[in-house]
């Protein structure tokens, strides 16, 4: 039987003690050198028992302050059938009601109060793909909007969305173009109500691939990381393409969930 490796014995030991509570999240895991110190090995061989348990994405290690246990961002359980109708549903209600909940509090089960809204908002010039997507001329001023929801306080982002409106579009209400009412009570639904649009279709794609670093230090994953890009379009009744959105997804913490019924056998 082969012998296991030392800095996996002790990196398994540790990542038993961090699942069954011994080390909860943002506890420190002992320093190297008083690894070294009781006995669990060299320093080369405690490095690669730490280094693999960040591959894990169970710890965090960080120069000066040492490795500790992994704060967990909440988990997202995205049931888009759900999701779209639900939030276009609430579209039509009154302002007081659409404040109380959103779609993130709806994926995470998160209270309103838990959750807090980033934005920035900036204008871009229509490329090639983003004008093929909204079947506009390249060059289209396009209200482009960033968004990230944390815990509060949080520097972790649950996930990374751009947002692209037809500038021309969302000028008709100027509130649309003012990041500071974020986040808005019913969300995209509710302001393309406020210029007469209604969204008819919802069109997702959803691939993977690995995060860039900047990805993994917001989104608070190991680097080169699997996330999930979704590329979502929104459709009007007229049959316009009125939004798209990108949207980065941690790859560990993000369920896509589906549910189709399909036509019973009449023979």
């Amino acid at each position: 039987m082969q012998k296991v490796p030392k800095w996996q014995a002790l990196a398994d030991d540790l990542a038993a003690k961090i699942r069954e509570g011994v080390y909860r999240p943002g506890d420190s895991l002992p320093l190297i050198r008083e690894q070294v110190a009781a006995g669990m090995g060299s320093k080369t061989t405690v490095q690669a028992a730490y280094s693999a348990l960040e591959s894990e994405g169970l710890v965090t290690t960080t120069r000066g302050h040492g490795t500790s246990v992994r704060r967990r961002p909440p988990r997202l359980v995205r049931r888009h059938q759900d999701r779209y109708a639900w939030e276009k549903r609430r579209a039509l209600l009154d302002s007081t009601t659409r404040r109380e909940s959103g779609v993130v509090e709806h994926d995470t089960g998160l209270a309103h109060e838990e959750i807090e809204c980033h934005a920035a908002f900036n204008t871009v010039q229509a490329d090639d793909d983003l004008a093929g997507r909204f079947g506009v001329d390249v060059g289209t001023l396009l209200l482009h909007r960033h968004y990230w929801h944390s815990t509060p306080g949080s520097p972790t982002a649950m996930s990374l969305i751009d947002s692209y409106l037809v500038h021309a579009v969302a000028a008709r209400n100027p509130a649309l173009l003012d990041s500071k009412r974020e986040p808005w009570p019913g969300g995209t639904q509710h302001q393309l109500r406020t210029v007469g649009i209604e969204i008819d279709v919802i069109e997702d794609g959803i691939r993977t691939r690995l995060a860039t670093p900047e990805e993994s230090r917001h989104l608070a994953i190991p680097s080169a990381s699997p996330v999930l890009i979704l590329d979502k379009t929104s459709i009007s009744t007229e049959g316009e393409v009125v939004e798209y959105s990108h949207v980065i997804l941690p790859g560990d913490r993000t369920e896509f969930r589906y549910s189709v019924q399909l036509e019973r056998w009449t023979q």
